[in-house]
């Protein structure tokens, strides 16, 4: 009879470790940042009379949303300090609104992430042909939490000077017709259109 309960309880322990081990495959946050979507390019335009820099990140899953959820961006480039120290990946945290709470992001539809170029910006100085020949990578990282585990889950996406496209905006995605509901064209997530009042030098120089 001691063996038989014995038995019993270690069966039901390893089928509880067992559904506990499926369980956490099944909510693992990798599956849920592949739902999150990053514009293939990022633009820089005029946005509220300032020279901005925005990428859109989109969400694709509907069922549940992310709580928490907060934006960060990182300019990574090659510094020389004024004693002639080289460092080769610097890195610098960028401004997407930590000082006005525009980085805690509700993201139930797709957002237009917004740095704005001003003289603390590593952008500053720079012009659109100066864009071009420029040596540096943007890192942007985006995190939160799932509603429906309670796991935080975390995306990042990295823009190279060839992937910023300047004088453009992105093309609105949502349609808000009289005689529809407000819908979401995904077809639009990657589409740009130009913007004439952009001109092609700094922000420094406006």
């Amino acid at each position: 009879l001691i063996l038989l309960v014995v038995q019993t309880c270690f069966g039901l322990i390893l089928q509880s470790l067992w559904v506990g081990i499926v369980y956490t495959k099944l909510i693992r946050p990798k599956k849920r940042r592949h739902t999150l979507l990053w514009s293939r390019q990022a633009v820089i335009s005029l946005r509220d009379k300032y020279l901005t820099l925005q990428v859109r990140l989109g969400e694709i899953r509907s069922q549940s949303i992310l709580l928490d959820a907060q934006i960060r961006m990182y300019f990574i480039s090659r510094r020389i300090t004024q004693e002639g120290e080289i460092i080769p990946l610097d890195l610098l945290d960028m401004n997407v609104g930590l000082d006005t709470g525009r980085d805690r992001l509700l993201l139930i539809w797709p957002l237009v992430i917004e740095h704005r170029i001003d003289s603390k910006s590593p952008l500053w100085s720079l012009d659109r042909k100066q864009l071009a020949s420029a040596d540096f990578e943007l890192l942007v990282v985006f995190e939160g939490v799932i509603e429906s585990t309670g796991l935080l889950t975390q995306t990042r996406h990295s823009y190279i000077p060839d992937d910023i496209v300047w004088g453009a905006r992105f093309e609105p995605m949502l349609r808000n017709d009289p005689d529809t509901p407000l819908t979401i064209d995904y077809s639009k997530f990657d589409a740009l259109c130009w913007d004439t009042c952009t001109k092609p030098c700094s922000a420094n120089e406006l």
